[in-house]
């Protein structure tokens, strides 16, 4: 009896040992499969910022810029001019 009782429990303790086994390896894997498409997509927006890096330079932005300023400059002075008056 004492025999066929140790063997059930010992053939218990197998199985939630193997079920154990199987809930880590499968949660290890879904994190792997995350953090690897994360960093895909991480590596991904590098690799366009790289590009766009290529693209963009100071000339270009300060011709990009240089309308900008002016309007900027355009309605400080108008703000200016109006808190005098005010």
């Amino acid at each position: 009896m004492f025999d066929s009782t140790h063997l059930k429990v010992k053939m218990i303790m197998d199985k939630m040992s193997e079920l154990l086994i199987t809930m880590i390896t499968a949660s290890i894997a879904g994190l792997a499969w995350i953090l690897k498409r994360l960093f895909k997509r991480i590596d991904e927006a590098h690799h366009r910022i790289d590009k766009l890096d290529k693209l963009v330079d100071r000339p270009y932005l300060e011709t990009q810029l240089a309308p900008i300023r002016g309007e900027v400059s355009l309605i400080l002075k108008t703000l200016l001019e109006t808190s005098k008056r005010g």
